[in-house]
């Protein structure tokens, strides 16, 4: 399994997998398509279902909401905000080249750690590698192959448009720290939605229009965001026109109106009985919310008029129910319906379309089922709203799209796959400039073309907001020593910037030699990833070279020189030409948010020691699991009724049930955090007194099938001697190798009674005094000697040899041939005969 797309959200994650059928989502080990997106701490790691299952009771222990806090810094508004939510404890994380990032104090393995929000997302990607490398190794002939060497080698991840550089960078550096280097492209999900929904349209002929690109709409809300897409469509090829945001509105917005209702009733109910506030008690506010996503998900198909909410020992043993109606439901949401023109009336305006322009509006993410949302949009967008969907199309799955538009991403850039092209244009989110100090002049070179105007500022947007990435553009200075170019996102942008975040991506400083004419050729590169950084940097000068030399380098504005319009005549001396020589020169780039090599390996050092303890710590519980089914497995099978009673003697039947109690007892009392090594031991001591038994047994059962296998031989071969006297085909064999079969055919079944009467007089307590290798091994011994004899191949019969000319000696040769001897006809037949010869 080597090509993969992920859709990594805050609550859940799907990951999808693109083969030579399709694009399929991967089941996780308790057959769920959706994987919870959290890592869990105890004696050993857990991640995603496994870490479900404590996530209430553990929930100190418990990672979750990563997607929101990666690539943030400690004290960003967005993660002051986001760290409310979470009942966690969060404390910084200093780094060499930056700001102090986001860490979560854990408790793992008695130990207390700090794990950094990006090492958590990196372990979360890596366990959905782990499923894919599971259906590998499944499918693999490979006995060598583990789950390690079967990781996915190229991967696309699904990150949100509006990701800053910086989470963007920190989300990759979570990948590296795992040892996930295969990362092909982080996608915009609006992006990858579109991807999945055009490439098949397109294999279907549908968008056939050359010169009118059909429009289309996406809407997606999750879990935690909402983000809506105009994307064009044409043969071969999709374009993003425009992207707009609103970060902090979704699914869980919906469940905390729900939330927030119920602990209202509550305190409301018993607020005489209470020792404490709901919101002050994170475990019970964490059942609360499970039980509002119920009654949300109850409420949202049409038709639904109220959802029962029952709820047992909330809080000091109180009991919880109440009636929701869908009226007032819809009633506390309101406010938060109101949020969603405001993207959609952005998108419109910016690409200058209306509503009857588009040809459908797709619906994705789970948050679109809530049916007072679908109404809100169709509302919006003038749809009707007693249509089937109320005008909203649902062509695509709302959960798995995103991860299979990000599989089919992967398969086009990776190598291993040959897939038909698509062309995607691709929309820069916010615009990005670049700044200097105000000294000396400037230029900007954009895709070659060189202004060399001088700009009335010191900065110049590089990126502009929809721009296509990846692209490299490069801005001209006049400079000499070091100096300083710093990129960040332009404040003039149309789209709502993140409240409080920083809006500088990087400084880059570079060394120039001495020089005030120094033309220094600045080169910014937007990767596939829509990452700024500084490609090269380079000092441009223009030198007069020989015409004999002209040719060697970059040349420019290079003429033939004429005099009075005319060319020169040959042997008239030609004049110098101009060069164009460039010198990279050396810089440095810093960042607010970096993850620096140093810190990155320490993580990864971190990473092995935690994967390791996790194999001991599961191995160790494979052993323990083994020891203790086979004591349930073997009390069941001595008692009176069980199929090994037969089988054990009087010593046994008292002894073995001991043993096994003795065993047991321990297992839950000093034995239950024992080691591997001593659960394998006490497996081997209570083994030795049950597998005699066992043995008994599966010998019993197979001795018959020996035995008649053995006798079916033995007639067989038998036949064969009878037949050799009447079958002409068996003529060849010899009288005595018919008696060596005869004599190995009754030395056989002489022995085959005799162990078949010794084993009768014993008990079925006792070992057998034949096994089913001994029978099986005088099977093969038989056929050994008899099978050579019976298909002895028949001898060729004997060709007989014509007799050979005696050959004459020399004298003899020399001697005339007799009268009778005719000459050698001519080649035209009897024509011309020759006379006797006559002698002396």
């Amino acid at each position: 399994m080597s090509v993969v797309g992920i859709d990594f959200g805050v609550k859940n994650a799907v990951i999808a997998v693109a083969g030579r059928g399709g694009v399929d989502v991967l089941l996780n080990g308790n057959s769920n398509r959706l994987n919870p997106c959290m890592v869990g701490f105890d004696r050993s790691r857990s991640f995603g279902e496994g870490a479900s299952t404590t996530a209430t009771s553990n929930f100190k222990n418990t990672i979750v909401g990563m997607k929101r806090l990666v690539g943030l810094t400690f004290n960003d508004p967005r993660a002051v905000k986001e760290m409310k939510l979470i009942p966690l404890t969060f404390v910084p994380m200093s780094h060499t080249a930056g700001s102090d990032t986001i860490g979560v104090k854990v408790m793992y393995n008695d130990a207390e750690n700090i794990i950094s929000v990006e090492h958590a997302v990196g372990m979360m990607v890596k366990h959905l590698g782990t499923i894919a490398a599971q259906k590998s190794l499944a499918s693999s002939n490979d006995p060598k192959a583990t789950k390690e060497s079967l990781l996915p080698a190229d991967w696309v991840i699904a990150v949100p448009g509006y990701y800053t550089d910086a989470q963007k960078r920190a989300f990759l550096s979570g990948c590296d720290v795992v040892g996930i280097s295969g990362v092909q492209r982080l996608m915009n999900e609006t992006t990858a939605s579109a991807l999945a929904y055009g490439i098949f349209k397109d294999i279907r002929k549908e968008f056939n229009d050359l010169e009118k690109p059909s429009h289309v709409m996406f809407i997606d809300m999750g879990h935690s965001s909402y983000s809506v897409a105009i994307v064009g469509f044409e043969p071969g090829k999709l374009s993003v026109k425009s992207a707009h945001y609103d970060a902090d509105l979704g699914g869980r917005d919906f469940d905390r109106v729900i939330t927030d209702w119920i602990i209202r009733e509550f305190e409301a109910k018993f607020k005489n009985k209470l020792t404490a506030r709901v919101a002050d008690k994170p475990k019970v506010v964490l059942k609360i919310m499970a039980a509002a996503e119920k009654a949300k998900k109850t409420l949202s198909p049409a038709g639904v008029k109220e959802a029962r909410i029952n709820m047992e020992c909330i809080m000091d043993d109180l009991d919880f129910g109440a009636t929701l109606k869908n009226v007032d439901y819809e009633s506390m949401c309101q406010p938060l319906l109101d949020r969603l023109e405001a993207p959609i009336k952005r998108c419109m305006v910016e690409t200058g379309l209306s509503s009857s322009d588009l040809s459908s509006v797709e619906i994705v993410g789970g948050a679109t089922r809530v049916a007072c949302v679908k109404r809100k949009l169709a509302a919006i967008l003038g749809l009707d709203v007693n249509s089937p969907n109320m005008g909203l199309s649902t062509t695509m799955n709302a959960d798995e799209a995103v991860a299979r538009g990000a599989a089919l991403q992967s398969a086009i850039l990776s190598p291993r796959f040959k897939v038909k092209p698509y062309e995607i244009v691709e929309a820069q989110t916010y615009p990005i400039k670049i700044a200097w100090d105000e000294e000396g002049q400037s230029g900007i070179e954009v895709e070659g073309e060189t202004e060399e105007n001088a700009f009335p500022t010191n900065s110049v947007v590089m990126f502009d907001r929809g721009s296509n990435f990846p692209s490299v553009k490069r801005v001209t200075l006049r400079r000499s020593g070091e100096f300083s170019v710093v990129a960040s996102y332009d404040e003039s942008a149309s789209i709502p910037f993140p409240v409080g975040a920083p809006r500088e991506i990087a400084i880059l400083k570079i060394k120039a030699p001495p020089g005030a004419d120094n033309r220094i050729r600045v080169n910014v590169k937007q990767d596939i990833n829509g990452c700024t950084t500084l490609s090269s940097a380079q000092l441009v000068e223009e030198i007069m070279v020989e015409p004999d030399k002209a040719n060697d380098g970059e040349t420019e504005n290079t003429t033939n020189p004429t005099e009075n319009g005319e060319e020169k005549k040959t042997g008239q001396e030609a004049a110098p030409k101009k060069k164009i020589k460039k010198t990279n020169l050396e810089f440095s780039i810093s960042r607010a948010v970096q993850w620096m090599k140093p810190e990155i390996d320490a993580a990864f050092e971190v990473e092995v020691s935690m994967s390791n303890a996790d194999r001991i710590v599961q191995e160790t519980s494979d052993k323990r699991n083994e020891l203790e089914s086979y004591l349930y497995d073997m009390r069941d099978k001595i008692s009176s009724y069980g199929s090994l009673f037969a089988y054990c003697n009087e010593e046994e039947k008292k002894k073995f049930p001991a043993a096994l109690e003795t065993t047991e007892n321990w297992l839950y009392e000093d034995g239950f955090d024992a080691s591997k090594a001593v659960y394998a031991e006490k497996l081997a001591e209570i083994k030795k007194i049950g597998d005699p038994i066992e043995t008994r047994c599966s010998e019993a059962a197979a001795r018959p099938d020996a035995v008649s296998t053995l006798q079916r031989s033995v007639e067989k071969y038998k036949n064969f001697l009878n037949s050799c006297s009447s079958d002409d085909k068996y003529a060849h064999i010899t009288n005595e190798e018919q008696q060596t079969c005869h004599d190995k055919c009754d030395e056989v079944s002489s022995w085959l009674y005799d162990m078949l009467d010794k084993q009768g007089s014993l008990p079925a307590n006792m070992d057998p005094v034949v096994t089913v290798s001994d029978i099986n091994g005088k099977s093969f011994e038989l056929a050994n000697v008899v099978s050579p004899i019976m298909h002895k191949p028949i001898p060729k019969p004997k060709v007989e040899e014509k007799p050979k000319v005696e050959e004459k000696s020399d004298e003899e040769e020399k001697k005339p041939e007799s009268m009778e001897t005719e000459a050698p006809k001519s080649e035209e037949g009897n024509k011309n005969e020759t006379e006797p010869m006559e002698t002396d």
